[in-house]
């Protein structure tokens, strides 16, 4: 795992994730983060209202996906 991706899941500083227009409470409640990292939620529903993730610092370089948090970290997973 890169340096940069172990980092982020100590300490999420650089995810964006709760900032989203689709981040639910039930995800804040789960304190959900890092979708592109950790996968998708698995208990949260949510409505796709915008997504922030093609901006994230977190996310793979060279990959730019969306809704990480419905459709997973596999590679072109929307």
């Amino acid at each position: 795992m890169p340096y940069r991706k172990k980092t982020a899941l100590k300490n999420g500083s650089g995810c964006i994730c709760e900032p989203c227009p689709s981040y639910t409470e039930c995800m804040r409640a789960g304190e959900s983060i890092l979708f592109c990292v950790k996968g998708k939620t698995k208990d949260c529903m949510f409505d796709r209202k915008g997504c922030l993730c093609p901006s994230c610092p977190e996310q793979p370089a060279d990959r730019r996906e969306v809704y990480y948090c419905s459709s997973g970290t596999g590679p072109h997973s929307r």
